[in-house]
């Protein structure tokens, strides 16, 4: 226990005056005619005793008046505890007291049955009710007394900080600046009131404190300084920061760098520490902002260095409304000439928000101009039946434009801005050329009007340039021409075939080939050692599924093409429903990826990938047309009647072309790494970053790519060389992580577990505030518990003076001699 005003004590003194006074003022014995002067006698000294006892009983309530208002004054407390009775401490309570009241009741009964005198009975119901009240409290010691006792003991033996009201401070006021802070109420965001609450309480700290400013910015240093004023500054010039560390991460620098210059204090004081050690953390409680489980190890740290006293003030909205986009998705990263790209978002709204929402979308041109629509509709509406939903937009790209710039936004604005828009970007190729080769016209034609379906050769939309040859005219072709070359079921290839397509994929071009149909390849012509160097596997003979047919399973999840269908169950579905009854074997490469298989017993390789040099090799093992005597044999509802085996054959084109490899969409914080080929090589470049900002830099000779550590900011930026003579020039947008979205406030049990149960306190206003520091600095005042107990003798010193004084004597006309000692 502290005493906040301890000089009050001296008025303890003022206790003596009851004692000189009951010495000074002593009854003294009274002659009177009694003619009954033997009764008298044989009651003189049992009158006397309780007299004695009435006299000091009052005197013992007079003095502790006195005393309990003198040690009010002095303001005692105690250490921040529960002083308070728990629940199964106020039944044990209200049990022993009324069992005290039961046992009084019964044996007073039994007193006023038994004694005829009035005298003799209010005797014995006088001891019965002391007996009672000392037996009562005997019972309280060991059912409520010691238990409560044993619960704050070392609360209140071992007080961790210095009590006192001009204490200086070594605080830290740690900022959680995270994007969800941007929430705006009543005309101020939570950081905007986060700031005001501190510079508040900046104003009211003891003389010769010492304050730290801490963001949750990755850059962010804990720096003591004496410098209110400088403090007031940086406080105010607070921002919210699109990258942010987890709290609890900020919370561990912040914590040890308290312990640091705790140790550097008490090094040069020699003695103790001279301050009051506090941490205020300002923030929302949003479980974005918060790693759970913890990691920092911030529950130990507490509980080792109990002098650290830690304040959450919680700015958290209640019932937030908010529409939020997320998940931006494109269905390419580049796509072809005068083709669109499919742009999906998915809208996300609190109970508490709109369900009729419009968005709309536009794209940015090279001069930076914003065109409503992107070649669509530029604004959709739509009703959330669920609380998120997604929605798509296709994109077409600009004439001859190499990239394409856009964003999508809700039209209605929200309490919380920055989620309410997406941005994106995607690259524009020239229309891929793909050579298909065959024995005949015929066995290719399926794979053709796959990649360019006739419908839309008639509406002029060209994803794939395509020509189809037959294998006698593949000489007179050059494959560098050609983006993808697709051999269809190519009986008997020279070996030279396998020389040129050795060179050409080792050059960076990608080779497509199936292996069933009407005509069985010739194993032996597909076996030299050219072919080994290409293919995935060499075919050794071509099985039929016995039982039942075959049907493809996914084998290699992180591959782009397995991926995509994993991410689509329709499609995966789809794909799967197919019955496959002949395929070939092979003899694997030891580089050789299986993405699918047949689901038999074997798990034989369907479709297979080989890397060599800087091209791709991918293989299928069955056919890929429904001719009667050729494909229709291997498989059924594979090629016909089946949507997915045209995602099928895009999603391999596009694996071949590398569009997989090439990511035009980031999330802001992460790193960007822009790829350069030898072929467009430069040193210095430029990067054009959202609000009109630039910023240099250099790429060695000896690195092939550009890596960007600074992305921090949502919106589109553009990278290109400033060298003389290059051209080289990329883009990419970047959005804001999606969590950050997600006002759900981290609940009681998190940060129990986090800070331990009893080890911070969590207010909601400045109010609370202050009453939490008074109580972490000057521990639980017990004034007002005094000041009750004070009250509660006053009462009873009252009515004991008046039962004492005012007590009506005995009718008699007796004479003689009454009176104390």
């Amino acid at each position: 226990m502290a005493l906040i005003n301890a000089t009050l004590l001296a008025g303890l003194a003022l206790a003596a005056v009851p004692v000189v006074l009951h010495l000074l003022m002593r009854a003294k014995p009274k002659r009177i005619e009694f003619p009954a002067l033997r009764l008298l006698r044989t009651r003189q000294t049992a009158n006397s005793r309780r007299m004695r006892l009435r006299h000091i009983l009052l005197l013992i309530l007079r003095t502790a008046v006195i005393a309990v208002a003198v040690l009010a004054l002095t303001r005692p407390s105690l250490p921040a505890a529960q002083y308070g009775l728990r629940w199964y401490e106020w039944m044990a309570l209200a049990a022993v007291v009324a069992a005290a009241f039961g046992v009084y009741g019964r044996l007073a009964q039994r007193v006023s049955q038994s004694e005829r005198a009035d005298h003799l009975r209010r005797e014995k119901l006088g001891r019965l009710r002391a007996f009672v009240l000392v037996g009562a409290l005997f019972a309280l010691l060991p059912v409520v007394a010691l238990p409560w006792g044993l619960r704050v003991r070392g609360e209140v033996t071992g007080p961790s900080n210095p009590l006192a009201e001009n204490t200086p401070v070594a605080a830290a006021f740690v900022f959680d600046n995270s994007l969800s802070m941007t929430y705006k109420l009543e005309g101020r965001t939570r950081l905007e009131l986060a700031t005001q609450t501190a510079l508040q309480h900046l104003t009211i700290l003891p003389q010769g404190s010492r304050v730290a400013v801490m963001t949750a910015a990755p850059e962010a240093e804990v720096v003591f300084q004496a410098d209110l004023a400088g403090v007031k500054s940086r406080v105010e010039d607070l921002e919210a920061d699109p990258v942010v560390r987890p709290m609890n991460a900020v919370l561990r620098s912040v914590i040890d760098a308290q312990i640091r210059d705790r140790e550097q204090v008490v090094a040069q004081l020699g003695t103790g520490d001279a301050y009051s050690r506090e941490i205020y953390l300002f923030t929302d409680l949003s479980v974005a902002g918060w790693q759970d489980p913890d990691e920092s190890g911030i529950h130990d740290l507490l509980a080792q260095h109990d002098w650290l006293q830690v304040y959450l003030i919680d700015l958290s909205v209640t019932k937030p409304i908010n529409v939020s986009l997320s998940q931006l998705r494109l269905d390419r990263q580049t796509t072809g000439e005068g083709q669109p790209a499919n742009v999906s978002v998915t809208v996300a709204a609190t109970s508490g928000a709109s369900r009729e929402l419009t968005l709309e979308v536009f794209t940015i041109d090279q001069n930076d101009n914003e065109i409503a629509g992107g070649g669509g509709a530029a604004r959709r509406s739509m009703l959330l039946s669920d609380a998120a939903s997604e929605i798509t937009f296709p994109v077409q790209a600009a004439a001859r434009a190499k990239f394409q710039r856009g964003f999508i936004r809700l039209v209605s604005p929200d309490p919380l801005p920055f989620d309410d828009v997406r941005y994106f970007c995607f690259a524009v190729a020239p229309v891929p050329k793909v050579l298909l080769v065959a024995d005949r016209p015929e066995d290719s034609r399926y794979l053709l009007n796959a990649m360019q379906p006739e419908f839309m050769e008639r509406l002029g939309i060209r994803r794939y340039d395509c020509r189809s040859v037959r294998a006698a005219e593949f000489r007179t072709e050059r494959p560098e021409n050609y983006d993808i070359v697709c051999l269809v079921n190519w009986q008997r290839p020279e070996p030279d075939v396998w020389s040129d397509l050795l060179r050409y994929v080792q050059a960076g071009g990608s080779l497509l080939v199936t292996t069933g149909g009407e005509k069985t390849i010739q194993a032996d012509a597909w076996r030299t050692p050219e072919a080994a160097e290409l293919l995935p596997g060499l075919p050794v003979v071509k099985v039929p599924f016995r039982g039942s047919p075959g049907q493809l399973s996914m084998a290699a999840d992180s591959h782009p093409i397995v991926r995509t269908f994993q991410e689509d169950q329709d499609a995966l579905t789809e794909l799967t429903r197919a019955l496959f009854d002949l395929c070939w074997t092979f003899d694997l490469n030891n580089e050789t990826q299986t993405l699918m298989t047949f689901n038999d017993r074997t798990r034989r390789p369907a479709l297979m990938e080989r890397r060599v040099g800087s091209g791709r090799v991918l293989m299928f093992s069955s056919a890929v047309d429904n001719l009667q005597k050729g494909g229709a044999q291997w498989n059924e509802g594979f090629v016909i009647d089946n949507w997915a085996f045209l995602m099928f054959v895009d999603e391999c084109l596009q694996y071949l072309l590398g569009t997989a490899d090439s990511t035009y969409n980031f999330t802001a914080g992460r790193p960007v790494e822009v790829r350069v080929s030898a072929k467009q090589r430069f040193h210095r470049y430029v990067v054009e970053r959202p609000k009109y900002r630039l910023t240099e830099g250099l790429l060695e000779f000896d690195e092939s790519s550009v890596l960007l550590t600074d992305v921090d900011n949502a919106g589109h930026y553009r990278l290109r060389s400033t060298d003389d003579g290059s051209t080289f020039r990329s883009e990419f947008s970047a959005n804001t992580a999606d969590d950050e979205s997600d006002l759900t406030v981290t609940e009681d049990v998190v940060l129990d577990e986090l800070f331990g149960k009893d080890r911070y306190s969590r207010v909601t206003d400045p109010a609370q505030l202050q009453r939490a520091v008074n109580v972490g600095r000057l521990g639980v005042e017990v004034f007002p518990v005094l000041l009750g107990l004070l009250i509660l003798l006053f009462c009873a010193e009252h009515l004991m003076a008046n039962f004492f004084y005012d007590e009506v004597p005995e009718n008699t006309t007796i004479a003689g001699t009454v009176g104390g000692t």
